[in-house]
């Protein structure tokens, strides 16, 4: 989400009810005016609706005319925001907005479909990704990752494993989370367990869906370590897709600790054809380091680009200024390891220090941004990227 300083709102311009042959709809509106302080692309951003009714859609129109691709999302405590997109917008720029929302439905874009062992994620018809969440796997995890040309950019071994490719790490799967150390228990390598318990939102919406799944975080011996609130947003854009990860840890059994691992924590395995030892890839990030120089180096993104089917495509992995220790060392390997994490020290040459203790009771919450893209970005569009994504906006 982007950097910008909300200079004003508006007490409601209106606020109407009428009778439609499917019931009472009621509608309200604002406007709202921001100020970016840099220049930032694909701003995501928020609108506290300061109304007890249950809106179902929004419209938001700039100043310009243009109307933004909006959504009506449910926050952690029940209340409701607008969030809209902005594709650019520039240093100490102006805008203003009318904010429309009302308890009419809203016409789905990313659709999210609930299918046995997965919730099926699709923009338009065509699969964006599918999120595992039965027993059947040792923890919850998106596969594949499909970029907005329809190439795959997830290996397939081993849950739907092909011909040729790899089979190293068979807990490397698609895009999930998971940590070495947890109370001096293994969750990355599978001894421990992530078990889904129960979802809290799956929703459709013209702008993204999202997902909210609470899970329990199992050591070796089948004991609760922690819980552990996950949540995706699922974006389309013409040339990117995006997922937006946030992950709550809650101490809820006792003292948790994060150990001194580099074995996690957030992660994705990119296809062999993309990799840099065995495909066309290359690996940037935003200190400026290439290829393998970039192992271990802490930045705020990191970048593997190259080819699939002969097609240009990239994954942008943007940490957020927010998570502890930020920012952090990047895991990202040759063969395809696509990770970071705030915890691990020793192993990318750190000095020591405790990052990832939590007191029982105590909340962690950690966010990241993943895009797939259909070209390869420039550094300074990743710079502003991230700046639209690492300082979030919202009414009050």
């Amino acid at each position: 989400m982007a950097r910008a300083i909300i200079m004003g709102v508006t007490a409601a311009l209106l606020c109407v009810s009428f009778v439609t042959g499917k019931g009472v709809m009621r509608m309200s509106e604002w406007k709202v005016t921001v100020k970016s302080e840099q220049n930032v692309k694909v701003a995501f951003l928020k609108f506290d609706i300061p109304s007890a009714f249950e809106f179902k859609s929004a419209q938001v129109i700039a100043d310009d005319g243009r109307r933004c691709r909006a959504q009506i999302l449910r926050n952690f405590d029940g209340s409701l925001s607008v969030i809209w997109l902005e594709n650019e917008l520039a240093a100490n720029s102006v805008r203003t907005y009318q904010v429309k929302v009302s308890t009419e439905p809203a016409e789905p874009k990313v659709i999210l479909t609930q299918e046995g062992k997965w919730v099926r994620v699709t923009v338009d018809g065509q699969l964006f990704t599918r999120y595992y969440f039965t027993s059947e796997f040792a923890k919850p995890f998106c596969f594949p990752l499909v970029g907005p040309n329809g190439k795959i950019l997830t290996r397939g071994f081993p849950v739907e494993p092909s011909e040729g490719e790899t089979k190293d790490h068979p807990h490397h799967k698609g895009f999930w989370v998971a940590y070495g150390d947890v109370n001096g228990h293994d969750l990355w390598s599978e001894r421990g367990k992530i078990v889904h318990r129960a979802f809290e939102l799956v929703e459709s919406g013209p702008l993204f869906g999202i997902l909210r799944a609470r899970h329990d975080w199992l050591g070796v011996d089948g004991e609760k370590l922690c819980e552990a609130i996950q949540e995706i947003r699922f974006t389309a854009l013409s040339n990117m897709r995006i997922l937006d990860l946030t992950q709550t840890f809650v101490a809820t059994e006792g003292d948790v600790k994060f150990g001194d691992t580099k074995e996690g924590f957030v992660a994705i395995r990119i296809p062999d054809e993309l990799t840099l030892s065995r495909g066309t890839g290359h690996i940037l990030i935003s200190t400026g380091h290439r290829d393998r120089d970039a192992w271990g180096k802490r930045a705020s993104w990191c970048l593997y680009y190259g080819t699939v089917g002969g097609e240009p495509v990239a994954i942008a992995f943007f940490d957020h200024k927010d998570n502890r220790s930020f920012p952090n060392p990047w895991h990202v390997r040759d063969y395809g390891l696509f990770a970071n994490g705030p915890f691990g020290r020793k192993d990318f040459g750190l000095p020591p220090e405790d990052v990832g203790s939590l007191a029982k009771g105590e909340k962690m919450t950690m966010r990241y941004r993943i895009i797939l893209f259909s070209y390869h970005p420039t550094f300074e569009e990743l710079n502003q990227l991230w700046a639209g994504f690492a300082n979030p906006t919202s009414v009050q």
